[in-house]
């Protein structure tokens, strides 16, 4: 029987694990749905009003995150919109990690740092699983990419790491 299924998920642990733990590996595809780059994402903000300073302000914080960029381009105050997003993950960032093992603040310190190694057989993975489950990392399965979630994320942890 023929079929045609599509996925659609931010668990790209699952992805990986359905594509290589059945027979699917010769038959399917893998197709990032990433946000949108610095350039598109400026273009829009411009498109919607923004001035450019503006616009490369809103992409220097949050990037091309659709959700976002909604948010600002809705508010009456970007500049405000933005630090109260900012608080809100700093937030829950500092709480998830409160709530977790000192494991996951190596595990992201190391990837700030551009020193991490994914290794399939250590603890890390489960905390990495973690962190790609509550969307403060991304797994890219097919380039074996971790990063951040969002430039947000990023600059909550960079932040947090000062207190």
């Amino acid at each position: 029987h023929l079929a045609h299924v599509i996925v659609m998920t931010s668990d790209t642990f699952f992805i990986e694990q359905v594509y290589t733990d059945s027979t699917l590996k010769n038959t399917s595809r893998f197709y990032l749905v990433d946000f949108f780059d610095d350039e598109i994402s400026k273009e829009i903000l411009m498109s919607e009003g923004l001035s450019e300073d503006d616009a490369q302000y809103v992409v220097d914080w949050i990037g091309g995150v659709p959700w976002m960029m909604e948010e600002v381009l809705e508010s009456s105050d970007p500049s405000n919109t933005i630090q109260e997003l900012f608080k809100d993950i700093r937030s829950r960032l500092k709480v998830f990690l409160i709530e977790k093992s000192k494991d996951h603040e190596k595990v992201l310190k190391d990837i700030l740092s551009g020193r991490f190694n994914l290794d399939r057989e250590n603890i890390e993975v489960v905390v990495v699983k973690d962190l790609v489950e509550a969307e403060i990392l991304f797994y890219d399965p097919v380039e074996g990419d971790i990063r951040f979630q969002t430039k947000m994320d990023e600059r909550a942890f960079k932040e947090i790491l000062k207190d």
